[in-house]
């Protein structure tokens, strides 16, 4: 007899138990689909974009694109790039300062004080960092900041990704659309000065003396991964 009360008077605090179990669990979601407008909820914000480098990328785009502006505004393609580190650490540090090491980066040193960075930097194990909103300009392809978002892949060469990253860039892929239904292009560094693909149309660069640059990163093995799981995963094909 007293086992059968027990049993009843634990059905209700059970029952509390699970509501206030069930609550937090949505309380968890609801803040994960609430991050701020420009930012990935599920990626870990470690945002470099100080005043001094808004201040450095919107002289950086008058000088370039005409228009005085660190504003990012109806992306029309994202590039995927590999940072030419193996590490995390080493990545991040190299896009942290505001400005460009000129001795490290002589071959755009002319081109303007704003270091190079991108929207989006993914670790070797698929973890995704952003390191800046999607509507501020980052400067990591020469005639397209104005216009395109950026993902960088830690790895020190197109052998040296991983299957974990690819994957992570296409749900990255995917959710950045999702957001910004202007984006058309998907490209990979390597392509971004060849005049004959669709992309090319929207180059725009007012100072012609400021030359393209020799780019094989991510390489195009990378780039077909990520394009096949986001036909095959998410329904999405992007132009080149």
């Amino acid at each position: 007899m007293r086992k059968e009360r027990r049993s009843c008077l634990d059905r209700p605090v059970l029952a509390l138990f699970a509501a206030v179990a069930l609550l937090v669990v949505c309380c968890a979601a609801t803040a994960a689909l609430a991050a701020p407008p420009g930012f990935d909820p599920e990626a870990k914000v470690l945002n470099i974009f100080t005043p001094l480098r808004l201040k450095l990328t919107a002289e950086y785009s008058q000088e370039h694109y005409g228009t005085y502006t660190a504003d990012l505004k109806q992306p029309k393609m994202i590039v995927l790039h590999y940072t030419a580190f193996h590490t995390f650490d080493d990545s991040y540090k190299f896009f942290l300062p505001p400005y460009l090491d000129t001795e490290e980066r002589a071959d755009i040193s002319s081109g303007g004080l704003v270091n190079v960075s991108a929207h989006y930097l993914v670790d070797r194990d698929g973890t995704i960092y952003q390191l800046a909103s999607e509507d501020v300009i980052c400067r990591h392809v020469i005639g397209f900041n104005y216009t395109a978002i950026g993902i960088e892949n830690v790895g020190d060469g197109a052998d040296d990704l991983t299957p974990a990253q690819a994957r992570a860039n296409a749900a990255l892929v995917n959710r950045i659309v999702k957001r910004h239904p202007s984006i058309e292009y998907l490209i990979g560094h390597q392509q971004y000065q060849n005049s004959n693909l669709p992309h090319f149309k929207l180059y725009l660069e007012k100072d012609r003396s400021y030359q393209f640059t020799p780019k094989q990163d991510p390489g195009f093995i990378f780039l077909k991964r990520v394009r096949k799981l986001l036909r095959e995963s998410y329904g999405i094909v992007l132009k080149n």
